[in-house]
């Protein structure tokens, strides 16, 4: 029960509203959308942060909330919940580096080298799979090939690298300053 308390402290659910808020605008309004299947936006660097700073529970949550929020609110239509598995990837997979390959034991470049790794597999790899699951079932006129929808948002490697040398710098310069001594219990 205490754990259960203590993730659900109002601090923790203070930062995790704010993640979910900064997540939203970064996706829907400071994102520009390039094609139906590819949007250039830094909407992951909250995800990132709440799994590396709150664990792979809020961080999935903050991914799962914002990108269903963000759909209702951007009016994008029919929501489909396999779009939602790469924010709730990014929302686990850091601090499953973090904590199993890097052994807590994180700085800036192992930082970057899982940020990297990270959205490769959540975004690259099961984001394109889900969009082209989407357009075969919602949008049967669309050439949704996996390969095609793939080869285009390899453009994303600059949002990629972005987002790795943003989340590395924030993460090495707040984290041990600011919010793991804010966290902790007193």
């Amino acid at each position: 029960m205490s754990k259960v308390k203590n993730f659900f402290s109002p601090k923790r659910l203070a930062i995790m509203a704010m993640f979910i808020a900064l997540q939203i605008i970064l996706a829907r309004f400071v994102g520009l959308q390039i094609s139906e299947g590819l949007r250039i936006s830094f909407e992951a660097i909250p995800v990132l942060l709440s799994s590396l700073w709150l664990g792979p529970v809020a961080g999935a949550f903050v991914g799962f909330v914002s990108d269903i929020l963000g759909t209702i609110i951007s009016g994008y239509g029919v929501y489909f919940f396999p779009l939602a598995i790469t924010p709730v990837l990014n929302g686990i997979l850091p601090w499953v580096f973090n904590r199993f390959l890097w052994k807590r034991k994180i700085n800036g470049w192992k930082c970057v080298l899982t940020i990297v790794i990270t959205e490769i597999i959540s975004s690259l790899l099961c984001g394109t799979y889900a969009l082209t699951w989407y357009y075969t079932l919602f949008v049967p006129a669309k050439d949704a090939a996996f390969t095609i929808l793939f080869v285009t948002r390899l453009t994303k490697f600059a949002t990629i690298a972005a987002d790795a040398l943003i989340v590395a710098r924030l993460h090495t310069w707040l984290y041990r300053k600011f919010i793991r001594p804010s966290l902790q219990e007193r």
